[in-house]
């Protein structure tokens, strides 16, 4: 795949700085007076949480309008500062819990299990604007009622007691990320996907509303769709290379095994919701004791 590739990219490979640091982009102070700053590279992470000028003084409606870009290039360093990081080599770590609904034709919509996990993200730069990013998550059953780790679920559906099974999601082979899209490395045909992403100014936050592109070889039956959102001061501040995020969201997927559905129609929902961490040390005591015990490997 790579060798495929490699004509395409050449164009785009540049020496960089020891530091990393990327040349501003010209014309960078009429596009700070529009905000997205993320045209600004440089390095470091959030700043301290403080109230801003701009929150304090808000009495009226609130201000909410689309970040509107100059160019792609533009559109998608503010999108490598939500996903990840805007360095030449990084580490992106979040932290989240979802719960699992089955939909059911002829049946009500009901939770079954919730889960609590991480995904963990490593990228390096290959060219002036692509980057190569790998990225895993391990996720682990909970009870809904108690919130403990627990590997028992009941089917709403057959009420059967099931045998819920932890999710290890470590064969991803990588994608390139550059203004051209996302092109993941394991499709048969290379083909650049352009990003299904909308940034908003909504007060103090700045919120980047997105619909992840699908692997090729996944279930038809599958969906995901997430809002991050971050403060807009950190976004102005170009400073910044990775925002902290919140985000939730929710994703369609086919029965897995465990849910024992066999031939049933139907398929679940994931509803979601976590943050960006500023490293591994951030994980919560329970989780990273759970992990370190369950697939120390891994963690």
């Amino acid at each position: 795949m790579f060798s495929v590739l490699r004509n395409t990219l050449l164009a785009d490979m540049a020496p960089e700085s020891a530091s990393g640091a990327l040349a501003i982009d010209a014309g960078r102070r009429n596009v700070l007076r529009q905000a997205p700053a993320a045209l600004l590279l440089g390095a470091g992470v959030a700043a301290a949480d403080s109230k801003t000028p701009r929150e304090a003084r808000r009495s009226g409606p609130i201000e909410s309008s689309f970040v509107d870009f100059p160019d792609d290039l533009a559109r998608f360093r503010a999108h490598m500062r939500f996903e990840r990081d805007l360095r030449d080599t990084a580490e992106t770590i979040s932290w989240y819990h979802f719960t699992h609904y089955v939909v059911a034709p002829g049946s009500r919509p009901a939770p079954v299990v919730r889960f609590e996990g991480c995904e963990y993200s490593y990228q390096r730069r290959i060219g002036k604007q692509t980057w190569r990013v790998h990225g895993h998550n391990m996720s682990f059953p909970r009870d809904l009622q108690t919130g403990k780790y627990s590997d028992l679920a009941v089917n709403p559906i057959t009420q059967e007691t099931l045998q819920v099974a932890p999710m290890f999601l470590t064969g991803d082979p990588g994608l390139l990320q550059s203004p051209s899209g996302f092109l993941p490395l394991d499709r048969t045909n290379p083909q650049w996907i352009k990003p299904n992403v909308m940034f908003r100014i909504e007060g103090e936050l700045i919120k980047m509303e997105q619909v992840r592109p699908i692997p090729e070889n996944w279930p038809i039956m599958f969906i995901e769709s997430s809002v991050a959102s971050a403060p807009r001061r950190d976004f102005d501040n170009p400073t910044v290379t990775s925002l902290r995020y919140q985000t939730s969201g929710f994703y369609i997927f086919p029965f897995p095994k465990w849910m024992r559905m066999g031939d049933r129609p139907g398929h679940m929902l994931g509803a979601w919701s976590g943050r960006k961490l500023q490293g591994p040390q951030e994980l919560p005591e329970d989780y990273r004791a759970h992990a370190e015990n369950q697939r120390p490997d891994l963690l």
